[in-house]
């Protein structure tokens, strides 16, 4: 596939979600005096692999969204692109820990840099001397408002997990062997007028950490007399691969014809939502020109495009496996953090860990009930995934979720082909968005972890503000003077509707 055909769909544009018409807050004629901003990570935690010669799961490939709010003597009116140019603001982003010079000269972003380009036909990560992500945005730039989701974005970053100078940041252990990485770079938001002054900011966590795969196959490589390196795991995957019925062994695939295997996508016969597929495109398709090496037992007939989404392939494989259940973990099915992602980093670490024992498998449910289900046949969709209100199918939750009426009436989301209810909700007159409030899903606040809180720490720490007992600071926006001049200073819950 070229890129000019995944970027639309990586991107999340209009056309690739469904939205709800909402009504906007109430508008003003005269320019807003003051202006703030919420912003967020689209969710808790994206991966990213940290080499790139053998095979892509995932890129390196963060959103960040914002919502800007206008501020008079009334009620705030929601800034957008239809009156952004009207009161001569912009909306633009930094990442704050990631940086040029750090990233071109991390050797794990440099085999990024390399391989890239066969990875995404026409894409070049690196223009002008400055980094770019494939939807092409670099580690800086201006934000776009998205009409449909009703904020604005910074589509497909370049987040890196990184070797940070503060060492105590280093809590991401490194599967290869390397030195321990920082997974929760920062990025802060601005809004600038005509001239360039900056009128509010915040800051966000970006987080991103690599996947737990090696943690287990450089022992299954090694186990099987191949090196235990990512090229020894990228050896034995393929024989493992060939041993299937599509014959496979991915060892022999020459994209290029420049007489080396790989590098290799797997969503290029796997169809995967993460990388803006509805559809594989097979490799025939993003290359006409491809080899198969001398020694391989298969031919061109037999490399064709699975039925099969990648998360389906994945996940029902290692769940169904023998050697896995019996060799490496019997409860593969329920112990989410083997590979999501490991290395010592806390993918889900929101007010659910904090006031419950609630796990990954009570909302979506374990490999085995997702599988029954058939949920990973149309993974990420909203159909498949939870919501405030009710767990995904087949799951089991050992907690009642949120009765629709528990504040002042029903949540008003909007209703998205993907991503969930959650990360593209819409409530409070329809337009303040679930996650400018709660934060990013699977870090909702007040989060298990310091970093994900200073942002709502910093809008709601002003010592006019008074909280009840047992909330503080941290706690989702709730505060109404922060938005509402004429309203309380007391934290509470405002109306969701």
């Amino acid at each position: 596939m070229k890129l000019k055909k995944l970027v639309p769909a990586l991107a999340l544009t209009a056309a690739a979600l469904t939205a709800v018409a909402a009504p906007a807050l109430a508008g003003r004629t005269t320019t807003p005096s003051s202006y703030k901003v919420v912003a967020w990570n689209d969710l808790g935690m994206h991966c990213a692999c940290p080499t790139f010669a053998g095979f892509l799961l995932l890129p390196p490939f963060n959103t960040v969204r914002a919502q800007v709010l206008g501020y008079g003597s009334n009620d705030p009116v929601i800034i957008d692109s239809t009156n952004a140019g009207t009161y001569g603001v912009t909306v633009s982003y930094a990442m704050a820990d990631n940086t040029e010079a750090t990233l071109q000269a991390d050797p794990y972003f440099q085999q990024w840099i390399t391989y890239a380009p066969k990875l995404f036909p026409g894409f070049v990560p690196v223009s002008g001397g400055k980094v770019q992500g494939l939807a092409g945005n670099g580690i800086s730039g201006n934000m776009t408002y998205d009409t449909n989701l009703k904020d604005w974005t910074a589509v497909g970053i370049p987040a890196y997990p990184l070797v940070d100078a503060n060492t105590a940041k280093n809590i991401m252990t490194d599967p290869l062997g390397g030195a321990n990485r920082n997974p929760y770079p920062m990025t802060n938001v601005y809004v600038k007028n005509a001239s360039g002054t900056i009128l509010a900011q915040t800051s966000t966590v970006t987080p991103v950490a690599f996947g737990g795969c090696c943690s287990c196959h450089l022992s299954l490589a090694a186990a099987n007399g191949y090196p235990a390196t990512s090229a020894g795991s990228f050896a034995y995957l393929g024989k493992m691969h060939g041993m299937n019925s599509s014959k496979i062994d991915f060892n022999y695939l020459d994209p290029t014809g420049d007489g080396t295997s790989g590098p290799i996508r797997c969503s290029w016969c796997h169809w995967d939502p993460a990388m803006g597929e509805t559809a594989a495109p097979g490799l025939a398709n993003v290359w006409p020109n491809y080899v198969i090496m001398a020694g391989a037992g298969f031919t061109k007939a037999d490399v064709k495009v699975s039925q099969y989404s990648f998360s389906d392939v994945l996940h029902r494989f290692h769940s169904q496996s023998t050697k896995v259940l019996t060799q490496y973990d019997a409860n593969v099915a329920t112990n989410c953090y083997d590979c999501h992602p490991g290395n010592n980093v806390n993918c889900y670490r929101g007010s659910h860990k904090a006031k419950t024992a609630l796990w990954c498998v009570d909302c979506h449910g374990n490999l085995n009930q997702r599988t029954a289900a058939g949920q990973l046949t149309q993974p990420w969709k909203a159909s498949t995934l939870p919501s405030c209100t009710a767990a995904s199918a087949g799951a089991n939750p050992a907690f009642a979720c949120h009765a629709t009426n528990t504040v002042n009436g029903t949540v008003y989301p909007t209703n998205p082909s993907l991503f969930g209810k959650f990360i593209n909700g819409r409530g409070h007159k329809g337009s303040i968005k679930c996650q400018t409030c709660h934060g990013s899903a699977h870090a909702e606040a007040p989060s298990t972890m310091t970093l994900d809180n200073t942002q709502l720490s910093n809008l709601q720490g002003s010592t006019s503000y008074s909280f009840p007992a047992g909330k503080d600071k941290t706690y989702a926006l709730g505060v109404c003077v922060y938005c509402h001049p004429t309203k309380t200073s007391t934290w509470g819950t405002p109306p969701h509707l």
